[in-house]
């Protein structure tokens, strides 16, 4: 017969083996996974060409050139390198460390699926290649995500699918045309209306082929001179100007003079302080010379409008409200009305 002291042993022994047990299967429970990359096999210095796609199938792709990144479907267009290897940097340093959820039907909610989600990133060096499934967002600057051909998806954090703007200009300098508005001298249209010139005169403008005995109406002018001196482009084309731009036979085109400020040729610095002259009278103004580009508007594609600058090597595409400022100009437009010029003095009287 057993004694209550070897009875109070038996029960401490059950304990302590309920408990390693215990032990052992929360210990199992949480044996640390290992973290990865989530783009494994791609480091972001070696990524050669790099694109992606939105859920409306809208694709941009980028390529390394000479250590910069170009649009090659653009004839190598070049693009801010800084960006894309900010975001190059942002992906690599997506990891496995965060596993949301591993069974297929979690897919579609979460925005990772082969058919349904935020962006699919393909990046590729030499033979290697990568594409991941980018989806919604557990918090800022976090996305989750999945490699093509596996069921896990982990929560991503220090990037945003909105990051990857399909949007052409996002990544370009988008300044096609960009002169300063008051440097602006003399402005030409042609259009199906006709020709119509215009000079500076101050702070304001003369429509040089004023009829005799009218008053311009110089309403039209702010928008014609905003936009002959700064135009943001919607995408590149490329060096080629193709038929189906209709360049040939332009919509419209306009001729833009402007002066521009001349560098000095040696700055204070580059000259010995023994060899410097005295300032003579005048000194200091910024001096001038004229120059000059041509606009010229061809076919309105789906997604905007085509342009080519004598200024640039690119043919591009710009919105339609750039070339309606001087395709709807009109001569009735320029001649102040006399009936209401009248009206306005017997009021005034």
């Amino acid at each position: 017969m057993l004694s209550r002291s070897n009875i109070l042993l038996a029960i401490l022994l059950l304990a302590q083996v309920v408990l390693l047990a215990i032990s052992v299967v929360i210990s199992s429970g949480r044996e640390a996974r290992p973290v990865a990359p989530i783009a494994a096999g791609i480091a972001a210095a070696d990524v050669e060409k790099f694109s992606f796609t939105d859920d409306l199938d809208n694709e941009v792709t980028f390529a390394r050139r000479d250590g910069g990144w170009v649009l090659p479907g653009a004839d190598d267009f070049p693009v801010d390198s800084d960006k894309i290897e900010e975001i190059l940097n942002k992906i690599a340093g997506l990891d496995t460390r965060r596993l949301i959820a591993s069974n297929p039907a979690n897919f579609a909610r979460l925005e990772v699926s082969d058919e349904d989600f935020r962006r699919r990133l393909s990046l590729e060096s030499g033979a290697a290649s990568s594409t991941l499934y980018l989806g919604g967002s557990g918090g800022v600057d976090t996305v989750y995500a999945r490699r093509a051909g596996e069921d896990n998806v982990y929560l991503g954090v220090g990037l945003s699918s909105w990051e990857l703007s399909t949007q052409t200009s996002t990544w370009v300098d988008a300044n096609y045309v960009n002169v300063p508005l008051e440097d602006l001298l003399e402005i030409s249209v042609e259009n199906a209306e006709g020709r119509f010139a215009f000079a500076r005169d101050g702070d304001s403008w003369l429509y040089t082929d004023l009829p005799e005995g009218e008053a311009f109406e110089d309403t039209k002018m702010p928008i014609v001179s905003r936009n002959a001196a700064t135009i943001r482009l919607l995408e590149p084309l490329g060096l080629e100007a193709l038929d189906e731009y209709e360049l040939a036979e332009p919509q419209a085109v306009v001729h833009v003079r402007y002066r521009k400020a001349v560098a000095p040729v040696e700055s204070a610095d580059e000259v010995p302080a023994d060899e410097m002259e005295e300032p003579e009278a005048g000194a200091g103004q910024i001096e001038y010379t004229e120059e000059d580009y041509t606009l010229t508007f061809g076919a309105a594609l789906e997604d905007g409008v085509v342009l080519k600058s004598s200024a640039a090597d690119y043919h591009v595409l710009v919105r339609e409200t750039v070339f309606n400022a001087f395709n709807d100009l009109k001569r009735a437009d320029l001649i102040r009305a006399q009936e209401l010029e009248g009206e306005a003095v017997a009021e005034g009287g």
